[in-house]
């Protein structure tokens, strides 16, 4: 059953602070909470023949995502939107126990009463073989909601970077509270280096985006222990200049810039640029971390 917890809190605004779609021209970023722009739907997208990279890459990220999950998991969806991960989970991982989603927005959540956000589901309930329930809430604010340390896995994709930065370190300490130890948390967002101000962005609708960097900071000051890394989806140009660079050019690299080169012959560019940055983290646009929560003794709050 879809049960949704509406907090009391104005959703027009959050601690002082706009909560609009997205950043419009002459706004003030400094003075937006977060912005509710949701990522493409990359199952429409596909359908309709036209898609790009960044639909491939959430494609594969999410599928991975659900690849992960076992038996019983009480799964946290944050950010949860439409609910992306909601059709593969029932087809790939339909013994979980309970998926929860966490979002700002019930009209992004409202979302989820339709099959892959497109055919409307007339009864969930039945529809999906879990139990699904939400919560309408800041991810900063989300353990005020939510039992601490009762998550197996935390998904939280291509979200973080829509609010500033502070809410989304505290986002972080949210998901440390609720997963439960060695829980795995499935964290990703776009790789932003050489920033010029704390706004400078690669797309309107996001507020504050990390790079690869700052989030291993904070994820070891939070508490967790970074398992691994993987780049999710490059810009050709800038990808181009770093499979060039003489940098990388070791004996390794240069038999991965060998099998790059043999895709890039028959590979279309937005499955080559959703492919080969895995090998690459450091070079892509955008990067998936995945983590464990260290033992209670690591970090207390």
């Amino acid at each position: 059953m879809m049960t949704v917890f509406i907090p009391k809190d104005n959703m027009k605004t959050h601690k002082g602070k706009k909560i609009v779609f997205k950043i419009e021209e002459g706004q003030d970023p400094s003075e937006v909470y977060c912005t509710t722009y949701q990522m493409r739907n990359f199952y429409a997208q596909m359908a309709d023949g036209f898609f790009s990279s960044l639909d491939i890459m959430n494609y594969i990220q999410h599928h991975k995502a659900v690849t992960m999950m076992k038996k019983g998991y009480r799964v946290l969806d944050v950010c949860c939107g439409r609910g992306l991960l909601l059709p593969l989970i029932r087809y790939h991982a339909k013994n979980i126990e309970e998926y929860v989603g966490v979002d700002i927005s019930e009209n992004n959540i409202n979302e989820q009463k339709r099959r892959s956000g497109v055919k409307k589901i007339d009864d969930i309930d039945t529809y999906y073989p879990f139990h699904i329930s939400h919560v309408i809430a800041a991810v900063e604010d989300m353990d005020q909601h939510l039992n601490h340390d009762s998550f197996d896995m935390i998904v939280y994709t291509s979200a973080i970077e829509h609010m500033q930065k502070e809410a989304g370190f505290k986002s972080l300490e949210c998901c440390y509270k609720l997963i439960k130890e060695n829980g795995i948390l499935f964290l990703s967002c776009p790789n932003t280096i050489n920033k010029k101000d704390p706004y400078d962005t690669q797309y309107a609708a996001h507020l504050y985006e990390w790079d690869l960097d700052e989030l291993r900071v904070a994820l070891d000051e939070i508490g967790f222990t970074i398992t691994d890394v993987f780049g999710l989806v490059g810009k050709v140009r800038d990808f181009e200049k770093f499979i060039k660079s003489t940098e990388i050019h070791n004996k390794e690299n240069l038999q991965m810039i060998d099998i790059y080169n043999r895709f890039k012959q028959y590979l279309p560019t937005p499955w080559l640029m959703s492919i080969m940055p895995i090998l690459f983290p450091e070079a892509a646009a955008e990067v998936c971390i995945i983590a464990t929560k260290k033992s209670k003794e690591r970090r207390l709050f």
